[in-house]
């Protein structure tokens, strides 16, 4: 009865794992990008309102100093 039971719970503990299959594969990120010309594209459901124009060519790019620097923020403490 024992045995009986035993075996009971291997196949129960066996049976989920066969039963998922195997996934498709899919081709890593470099092959995608090879695909791609290497361009990475969004996916296509997305909210087509949300959208943000780039900045200009000229404007400069911020800078936020670090810490204890000069022009940084004196009362924030680094960790």
């Amino acid at each position: 009865m024992r045995l009986v039971l035993c075996m009971l719970g291997v196949l129960a503990l066996v049976s989920p794992a066969v039963a998922q299959g195997e996934e498709p594969a899919k081709p890593p990120l470099s092959e995608r990008l090879d695909q791609s010309n290497g361009v990475i594209k969004p996916k296509q459901n997305l909210d087509p309102e949300i959208r943000r124009p780039p900045p200009p060519v000229d404007a400069p790019m911020p800078v936020i100093p670090p810490p204890g620097a000069p022009g940084g923020d004196p009362n924030v403490k680094p960790k």
